[in-house]
């Protein structure tokens, strides 16, 4: 009697963990299928950090040839008529462009990202737009790392970790010295087995499938809030809105003169012709107070070229053909603010070194723009002009055939502190 009784009380939270466990190990789908639509929103939304982490929106995104993944930053949200979004509504093109990253995301941030659906991001074509701020002295925030790293990336990282690999023992050592990594037992254990260059123990290997698939099943499930927080923000609508601007017939020359004259009336307000708006909420109340305040800022040491180099073999391993862009400064506010201009030009030859010399060749250089006025619409991300000419360059790539070459990877130097220190 008493045992039946006690089956009685535990039935119910028997069914419970019986019910959780068909949800998330049986092989059966429960995923939203997203429309095209949805995914359109999402391509035109970069600041939605569920999508950037998760899983379901950008697996079924990317599993369409015709998406083209752009990666970056903070610029990627500053959109005119000329940025790729707008850009490529309006002018007839056989792809679209999914804007990855927001303020925050860098060189490792977007390893995970494409680790966590390496299967949808093979043989593709891809831009990735490098920001020199990023390899400050500090490298990643480890608030950066626990808003865009997840553990599940995590897991899907580890599902597919090769010991021998030095990318995967650097991966691991860097993750070690993240506090949102070591607080997880079942993390810090296969990233301290694959930090000394051994396999992930048996026990854990299998705890951490587990944990991948429970992931992407979660993930599936709470995925439609990101759809709606997308379909909010409405990015594609605004970008539309802002390409009724551009003339009906792409017209080159015409483009550059109304990008300027589009700039004239959005940067007037101030002496580094920084956007109006950004002036009034961000820099004009305070700007007598940061004459010379980066005069010892430096790019050239920074953990973010071990990052960076992290980034390549995922690149190299998924076979990509990947077009770099490099974003240029505002010469007239950096002048003010300290940060040496030659600095930043031999930031760029070191970061172009290290690509070239891996096979990486396909580099569009924008540091030398500085001095063009409207390049910048603010102090270090694009305006209307150089969104133009970013996206003249993805247009000649994306008319470009494919080349997937051999990349020849050197991590014994790129991923070495002598190469992170070196000026």
């Amino acid at each position: 009697m008493k045992s039946n009784k006690i089956l009685k009380e535990l039935a119910p939270l028997l069914s419970a963990f019986l019910l959780v466990f068909l949800l998330f190990f049986l092989p059966i789908n429960v995923s939203p299928k997203f429309s095209q639509k949805e995914l359109s929103e999402f391509a035109a939304d970069p600041g939605n950090r569920l999508n950037f982490i998760g899983y379901a929106e950008k697996e079924q995104a990317f599993a369409n040839p015709k998406l083209l993944p752009i990666l970056g930053s903070s610029e990627l949200e500053h959109v005119n008529p000329y940025h790729p979004t707008a850009f490529f509504s309006h002018y007839p093109s056989n792809y679209t462009p999914y804007l990855v990253g927001m303020p925050g995301t860098s060189s490792l941030t977007h390893s995970f990202y494409l680790t966590s659906i390496a299967n949808q991001m093979k043989n593709r074509k891809i831009v990735f737009i490098i920001s020199p701020q990023w390899f400050t002295q500090r490298g990643l925030s480890e608030t950066a790392f626990e808003q865009f790293v997840s553990k599940g990336e995590i897991y899907a990282w580890l599902a597919q970790a090769n010991p021998k690999d030095s990318s995967s023992q650097y991966l691991a050592r860097r993750l070690l010295a993240f506090k949102g990594s070591t607080d997880d037992a079942l993390i810090k254990s296969c990233l301290v087995s694959l930090s000394k260059g051994k396999a992930i123990g048996a026990t854990d290997k299998v705890m951490v499938l587990a944990a991948d698939q429970f992931w992407k099943r979660e993930d599936s499930l709470f995925s439609p809030l990101s759809a709606e927080r997308s379909k909010l923000v409405d990015g594609l609508g605004q970008a539309k809105k802002d390409a009724a601007l551009l003339p009906n017939v792409q017209n080159n020359p015409l483009l550059s003169e109304l990008a300027v004259d589009y700039a004239q009336k959005n940067q007037n307000n101030n002496p580094f012709q920084i956007n109006n708006k950004v002036w009034n909420t961000n820099l004009g109340h305070r700007w007598t107070k940061l004459k010379d305040y980066q005069k010892s800022v430096s790019y050239l040491q920074s953990p973010e070229y071990a990052d960076f180099q992290s980034l390549l073999n995922v690149f190299a391993k998924n076979h990509d053909d990947v077009q770099f862009i490099i974003q240029p400064v505002n010469a007239k506010w950096y002048n003010y603010t300290g940060l040496s201009i030659s600095m930043l030009e031999d930031f760029s030859r070191k970061i172009t070194v290290q690509l070239r010399s891996q096979g990486f060749n396909n580099i569009v250089d924008f540091t030398n723009q500085y001095k063009t006025p409207y390049f910048i619409g603010d102090t270090d991300h694009f305006g209307s002009l150089g969104w133009l000419k970013a996206s003249l360059s993805i247009q000649q790539f994306m008319k470009e055939k494919a080349v997937y070459p051999t990349y020849k990877l050197d991590n014994q130097t790129y991923l070495s502190h002598s190469w992170a220190n070196q000026k």
